[in-house]
């Protein structure tokens, strides 16, 4: 499983960072592939940011379910096997930038959660969602420069 899921993740990269890859071809550049999730329910995770994403998932194993999302993948994992000993909704906050702020709040409401408002500072707005395992989301839009 592991030689399947290294060989997938070597394989496939997405928008800016293949080209980013393609720009710097360095042993020292650091590329953001994207962010994961630990999860102890993979069915339920899948299903809430199948609906967020408007999607279907790339890349659907047992343990690791990845999204693409311009610039790289999004995943949930196992929490047993990737994430061990952490605390659900402890972890980093993925942010991820989108234009369409309005369209995940829909999103949210479709999987029955509490629909977060989006907050609106000087040229920015953020839009913070929480996943049934209690990990926040941030989702934000530039707002003019």
């Amino acid at each position: 499983m592991q030689k399947i899921l290294a060989l997938a993740l070597s394989g496939l990269m997405f928008g800016p960072a293949s080209a980013q890859a393609d720009a710097a071809p360095t042993d020292t550049a650091i590329l953001a592939m994207g962010a994961y999730v630990p999860t102890d329910d993979i069915a339920t995770s899948q299903a809430f940011y199948r609906v967020l994403f408007d999607r279907a998932p790339t890349i659907q194993l047992d343990d690791f379910v990845a999204f693409d999302t311009a610039g790289g993948w999004f995943a949930i994992v196992s929490r047993p096997k990737y994430a061990p000993n952490t605390v659900p909704g402890t972890g980093s906050v993925p942010y991820l930038q989108s234009a369409a702020l309005e369209d995940l709040q829909a999103r949210v409401a479709q999987t029955g959660r509490a629909v977060p408002a989006i907050i609106k500072e000087p040229g920015i707005h953020v839009l913070k969602i929480t996943d049934p395992n209690g990990q926040l989301i941030e989702f934000f839009r530039l707002m003019g420069q």
